[in-house]
């Protein structure tokens, strides 16, 4: 009895006992975005960066505020090699250029990436460049993260978009063509043309591997119809260029006939002819046409060309029955393929059908 009492009191002692101060909940502090990029198109900046996503932590970011953005302008410096702001010279040079609340996020979401245009001047009062530098943060429920990546851009007098952009669908492929622009999105400059970008459908990655010196381009694409654009690069690094050119279309398809059938030989029958020639390799080959010519005169002269298979057959081989004795005839057999294409024909010599 005396030990349960003990037990007890004890008990009570450490229930009793006073309990620690309740610890403020760890901010979720969003991560800093570490993969801005900005490129020029036309007239405007525009500004890229992957969706913010996790907290400093590295736990899921679960809201977002807004993200605001900030620019400093300045003349562009006079040397070349001058180095670019650093990141405490920035910090207190910025200014807030824009706030994207989160209402607006989704319209500025393609993908997982963000993007932002902004129009800023690209000289200065007296004529000289402007660099352009940006940095963003994102600002969380609770807290907000530390500034990006700088990224800097002094834009150039880029040209308006190309004129006069055609499409042409040949049997080698689309042949596009263009007038090289003479004017340039500034008023008064001459506008600065490092090559030419291709861009085909809505695809935001050029077809081309380096900018285009020349103003036309062939390309071979999937059969069907296609859209292009053009664009003029001022610079490949940053990325300078200017806005699209009017979309040109052309539906392209297969034009090439398939290769001559060789081996063609004349077999005479009885009452027939019979015709034998080696396969063409092609991989969308439908078949063979047959066609018969009569000759006339002493010195034989074709007088008539005659389909004797309209339809394209698959065989190589074919056995005219419809041959009349003492008469001479001429044959031409074409490869066909799925497309329609047809090759030139292959000739036979002349051959008379025995009485």
């Amino acid at each position: 009895m005396k030990r349960f009492a003990a037990i007890f009191v004890v008990a009570t002692l450490l229930a009793c006992g006073k309990r620690g101060d309740p610890k403020p909940p760890v901010p979720l502090i969003p991560k800093a975005t570490s993969d801005l990029v900005v490129t020029q198109r036309g007239s405007n900046v525009i500004l890229s960066w992957s969706y913010p996503s996790l907290t400093t932590a590295g736990k899921s970011l679960t809201g977002v505020r807004r993200i605001v953005v900030y620019r400093h302008a300045e003349e562009s410096p006079i040397s070349p090699a001058a180095p670019p702001l650093a990141l405490p010279q920035f910090n207190k040079l910025r200014k807030q250029l824009d706030s994207i609340d989160s209402a607006r996020l989704p319209a500025a979401t393609s993908g997982s990436h963000l993007t932002y245009v902004d129009a800023p001047p690209f000289h200065a009062a007296d004529g000289r460049p402007m660099r352009i530098t940006y940095s963003v943060v994102t600002e969380g429920e609770t807290a907000k993260s530390d500034l990006s990546n700088l990224a800097s851009i002094e834009p150039i007098d880029v040209a308006i978009a190309p004129p006069a952009l055609t499409a042409t669908a040949k049997a080698e492929g689309v042949t596009l063509s263009w007038t090289a622009p003479q004017t340039s999105v500034t008023p008064g400059a001459k506008p600065v043309i490092a090559g030419y970008n291709v861009y085909r459908g809505d695809a935001t990655t050029p077809i081309n591997t380096s900018p285009i010196s020349a103003t036309t381009y062939v390309d071979v694409p999937p059969y069907g119809e296609q859209e292009y654009r053009v664009t003029a690069v001022g610079r490949v690094t940053p990325h300078i260029e200017s806005e699209p050119s009017l979309a040109a279309r052309a539906t392209y398809k297969d034009l090439l006939p398939p290769a001559t059938p060789t081996g063609l030989a004349v077999l005479v029958e009885t009452k027939a002819v019979r015709l034998v020639w080696d396969p063409v390799d092609s991989p969308d080959l439908a078949g063979y046409k047959v066609y018969r010519s009569e000759g006339s005169g002493a010195v034989l002269k074709v007088v008539a060309r005659i389909p004797l298979t309209p339809q394209p057959i698959t065989a190589t081989n074919y056995r005219d029955v419809n041959v009349s004795v003492g008469i001479s005839y001429f044959y031409e057999v074409t490869a066909v393929d799925k497309s329609g294409n047809e090759s030139k024909p292959a000739k036979s010599d002349w051959a008379l059908a025995p009485k």
